[in-house]
């Protein structure tokens, strides 16, 4: 038997992996994909936040702002390429006669979470051209960081401490005993084993759901939430990542303008109801792309638009209501972490903390 079976091969379970492993705990990890990580964190803009959006006593705050230097520190000594570009939040050309107002309680929501350094610059196109809008939020501390190098990193330093890797397998049972969690995993041509832990976390993301009720844990439920990329010709010369100010009735922060460390540039993503847990189509016109995109940045048509990417939000409902928090629960021997969608990335080392002190290890 060993101490910990982890379910899915995120940043998020990676991480777990890696800090039961260091700590001499007995840890396997298995996914049901042979590239585990691909469904959501390798399709990930890899922006590093500072702590804008969230309420401040949620989890999503705390995980939040204790994870970005983690994070940072991580990336830092791992050689991982990131930058801390910054990022805009600007009205744009659609203001309306509360738009100031909103955009002042959102830098106060921020710093009341512990988001630091937040200026409001008016005319930010006189300090940043291109860049529309009457005023707009300054937050010089978020980042982008290379998504897939992070995770493969992870990856890496977690087989390196001992993880035992269990790539294309797929949960078909559990078993809760007594002294521990029987795990009947199964590959892609129906072989199956039995693996025998201590202990199970639960973070396999977009199937999360599905492990939760093999364990009798009832009424969560995932709605896959499909987020859409364009890639476009040209980088901007702003250097910063400029996002529209929220629309409140939406749960989506807007199409923005990001780019990679030392790479292509992209518009995105929106958010719209996937048809299943594989749904990676693009759906959405350029022309609707590059309208989003116009309304807080100058400089782009629709020819400078080409289909990038698509990912998958793992958007949690309980008793068929959005909870729009991550879920961390222990119950019995599985932990179990539900939710973890943005800033999800960016929260990935601290999740892993406080797993850490659940498992008592």
């Amino acid at each position: 038997m060993i101490d910990l079976l982890v379910i899915g091969g995120g940043i998020v379970g990676s991480w777990v992996a890696y800090r039961a492993s260091q700590a001499g705990m007995s840890v396997a990890l298995c996914d049901s994909s042979h590239q585990p990580g691909d469904a959501t964190s390798g399709r990930n803009s890899g922006v590093l936040h500072a702590g804008i959006y969230y309420q401040p006593d949620s989890l999503k705050a705390f995980h939040c702002i204790r994870g970005y230097q983690l994070t940072v520190e991580y990336l830092e000594s791992h050689k991982v390429p990131y930058e801390i570009c910054g990022k805009l939040i600007t009205t744009g050309k659609q203001s309306s006669s509360d738009t100031l107002d909103r955009l002042e309680a959102l830098k106060q929501n921020a710093e009341r979470v512990g988001a630091r350094d937040l200026t409001i610059l008016q005319n930010p196109a006189d300090q940043f051209p291109g860049v529309l809008g009457q005023a707009a939020i300054l937050s010089p501390n978020t980042g982008v960081c290379d998504a897939a190098a992070y995770l493969r990193s992870v990856q890496e330093d977690a087989k390196a401490q001992g993880t035992y890797w269990l790539n294309g397998r797929k949960v078909a049972s559990i078993s809760l005993q007594g002294d521990g969690c029987n795990v009947l995993l199964e590959d892609s041509e129906g072989r199956q084993e039995e693996v025998q832990s201590s202990m199970i976390v639960n973070s396999a993301g977009l199937y999360s759901d599905e492990i939760a009720r093999m364990t009798g844990l009832p009424g969560l439920r995932i709605h896959p939430v499909r987020g859409e990329y364009y890639r476009l010709r040209t980088n901007h010369s702003v250097g910063k990542l400029v996002y529209p100010l929220p629309d409140p009735t939406s749960t989506a922060l807007g199409v923005h303008y990001t780019f990679h460390p030392g790479g292509d540039a992209y518009a995105g993503p929106n958010a719209v109801p996937a048809e299943s847990k594989e749904d990676y189509r693009i759906t959405q016109s350029a022309t609707d792309f590059a309208e989003s995109l116009g309304n807080i940045l100058t400089g782009y048509s629709v020819d400078d638009l080409s289909p990038g990417y698509a990912g998958l939000r793992p958007r949690l409902y309980i008793d068929e209501k959005e909870y729009r928090d991550f879920y961390i629960r222990k119950a019995g021997r599985c932990i179990h972490l539900l939710g973890i969608e943005s800033p999800g990335l960016t929260s990935a080392a601290s999740i892993s903390l406080s797993v850490h002190e659940m498992l008592g290890a």
